[in-house]
């Protein structure tokens, strides 16, 4: 799908994409899993040739962040959750050429669509390309920022949940939703680290106006105060997964413990009935006429003897 914005008294309004219509005026041009015909003709009217599948899944520095005849070229992670709530990061490609923006990605994001939403009421300052490309990454960072506070707040319910210690269908839930959270967080810092280099990279090699200089130089220091908070992400979901390993331990302890002293309890009854229960020809309690009440209640007392002796030594 190809979008088209361009500026009308400095606020980004949606160009009509037909045919008919060419693509000259946009200072925006926002493609989502463009086919063949979309990337024609952007590169015929525009002479913009776009990125490739492979290209965007490159992570070596030098294939993310550089700088050629056809512009300067970012590729930066953006985080999502899919309908399964699935989290996940998919790489947008960020072209400047000829005060142009052009923005190549595999699927609709949450930075993007809320961009769009905020730029229909919001005049730019300047008006760029790179107003727009920082634009985009601060409404990246807001959002990071909004998935760390809701992880912080979703494990201040799972600590308490896994601090009781009562285990049953909610604690093993507990312990599931911790270990996506992990996994949330390490994506969050993935694309924080990644946006980062993408900002040192645009303010070493772009001759971004003042203006954007600034911008960028906030973005970074927004960056920089999350990356603290992501840390600590990790090192709350670290230690509530060993506390609940650890009552998971001790719990299975208490079970191991149980059987270890039933077995204890019933292995001197089972030794009296299985000497009362040889087959030899001269066994005199045999014609006891109280042989066997009296074997029962021996049996009783072996058993009841050691349960006494564990409940003393405060075992049980």
């Amino acid at each position: 799908m190809l979008s088209a914005f361009q500026l009308e008294n400095n606020r980004l309004t949606r160009l009509e994409v037909e045919e008919s219509q060419p693509l000259v005026n946009a200072v925006w041009i926002d493609l989502v899993e463009p086919d063949d015909d979309e990337r024609l003709r952007v590169q015929s009217e525009l002479g913009q040739s776009l990125a490739t599948r492979p290209e965007l899944e490159d992570i070596e520095a030098s294939a993310r962040f550089f700088e050629d005849d056809d512009g300067l070229h970012i590729h930066s992670f953006f985080f999502f959750e899919d309908a399964e709530d699935h989290a996940g990061n998919s790489t947008v490609a960020f072209t400047i050429r000829d005060g142009r923006l052009f923005t190549l990605r595999e699927r609709e994001l949450p930075a993007f669509r809320l961009y769009r939403m905020r730029a229909r009421s919001q005049s730019m300052v300047d008006g760029n390309a790179y107003e727009l490309l920082l634009d985009l990454f601060e409404t990246k960072i807001e959002q990071l920022a909004d998935e760390i506070e809701n992880i912080y707040s979703d494990l201040e319910q799972l600590s308490r949940v896994i601090m009781e210690g009562h285990q049953g269908d909610e604690y093993d839930e507990a312990l599931s939703t911790l270990a996506e959270l992990e996994d949330i967080g390490w994506k969050v810092r993935l694309c924080l680290m990644d946006t980062q280099r993408a900002l040192n990279f645009l303010v070493r090699k772009a001759r971004l106006p003042g203006g954007q200089l600034e911008q960028a130089r906030e973005i970074l220091r927004d960056i920089e105060s999350l990356l603290p908070h992501n840390e600590s992400l990790f090192q709350k979901v670290n230690f509530l997964m060993q506390a609940a390993m650890g009552f998971i331990n001790i719990e299975q302890n208490r079970i191991i413990k149980i059987f270890s002293v039933v077995s204890v309890v019933f292995l001197p009854p089972t030794l009296v009935a299985s000497s009362y229960g040889m087959n030899f020809e001269f066994m005199p309690e045999l014609k006891w006429s109280f042989g066997y009440p009296g074997a029962i209640i021996f049996m009783i007392l072996a058993g009841l003897a050691p349960y006494l002796y564990f409940k003393r030594k405060n075992w049980l």
